[in-house]
């Protein structure tokens, strides 16, 4: 079965196709003495990985972190055609000052029937627009919302990125700048009505395209071409990539609390729930590690802050 919003590999001359990582479920457990020693072994790591995300904070996390050396394998410099720097000198993230101002939002009430939740999303796009719009204004660049498209299943849908396959989840097409929410993908089986956690994936999926806006998305295509989509230097652009939609999610969400459309608690779901989505065991390395794509979406919520979430300008293992 296809993981929930995790991608197939993009067609070489289309757009990439771009999802939030899946939620990571226990393994079943197994019987004998290997699998006690493999259990106690990963609640040791986990131990670890709490230790550390504890110990250094999410002030440690972002681009120019005291004693970080930024090591990147792919070329980080200025599409000079363009005429919009890119990636980590990109306006969108080098001044400090822009963020989300506190957006009140009437989200229309969630269900899981495709009318019903094609209104839900369709009055979170609203939202989101009106909070990203001003900031581009700020930074003199345009921005023109994505398109939408709701459906009940995969079935019947073609798109440029992912042909006439249906084995896809939530995820935006850079190549028509859609953002693409299948229903039946979505988990609603574990969910349920916990509708913070949808509006959560569809905000990291419209992160995407505030990248495709500001220029970086296409830089990244750009360069995971040049490198190949699966080589290590492309694995890690994608990384830096979802780890970024990460970091606006968690903006967005920060400003629709602080206008009253969300409480402390409704966001706490969406932050525990970005703890237990990444890269697993066995995944390709594509989206990140739980932790750190955890730690990104609480640094766009606790800071606000677009140069915050620069993951372009981030050492290596702080988006491995």
């Amino acid at each position: 079965m296809q993981p929930a919003y995790r991608q197939p590999l993009p067609p070489p001359t289309a757009g990439f196709q771009i999802g939030m990582p899946p939620p990571q479920r226990p393994a079943p457990p197994r019987r004998g003495r290997w699998g006690a020693l493999v259990v106690i072994f990963v609640l040791l790591v986990t131990a670890a990985l709490v230790r550390t995300a504890v110990s250094h904070g999410l002030n440690n996390l972002g681009a120019g972190s005291p004693g970080d050396k930024v090591q990147t394998t792919y070329t980080n410099s200025p599409d000079d055609n363009a005429g919009v720097p890119k990636t980590s000198d990109n306006p969108l993230v080098t001044d400090d000052s822009y963020t989300l101002v506190p957006e009140h939002c009437n989200y229309s009430p969630w269900g899981t029937q495709v009318d019903t939740a094609r209104k839900f999303f369709e009055t979170a796009a609203s939202c989101l627009a009106e909070a990203w719009k001003p900031l581009f204004d700020d930074i003199k660049l345009p921005f023109v919302p994505p398109k939408l498209n709701v459906s009940a299943t995969t079935s019947g849908i073609t798109t440029l990125c992912t042909g006439n396959s249906t084995n896809f989840a939530a995820f935006y097409c850079s190549a028509d700048q859609t953002i693409y929410m299948p229903v039946s993908q979505l988990q609603t089986d574990i969910y349920k009505d916990n509708w913070v956690v949808y509006l959560s994936v569809f905000a990291h999926e419209y992160g995407h395209h505030v990248q495709a806006e500001s220029g970086i998305l296409g830089k990244v295509h750009q360069e995971r071409r040049d490198a190949g989509a699966t080589s290590a230097t492309g694995l890690e652009l994608s990384r830096r990539t979802e780890l970024q939609a990460n970091c606006f999610d968690g903006m967005f969400l920060a400003s629709s609390n602080n206008g009253g459309s969300l409480t402390s608690a409704q966001a706490g779901v969406a932050r525990n729930d970005m703890f237990h989505r990444g890269d697993a065991p066995g995944d390709m390395r594509d989206h990140g590690t739980s932790n750190n794509g955890g730690t990104w979406w609480s640094l766009g919520y606790d800071k606000n802050r677009t140069a915050q979430c620069n993951t372009f300008g981030a050492a290596a293992n702080k988006v491995n």
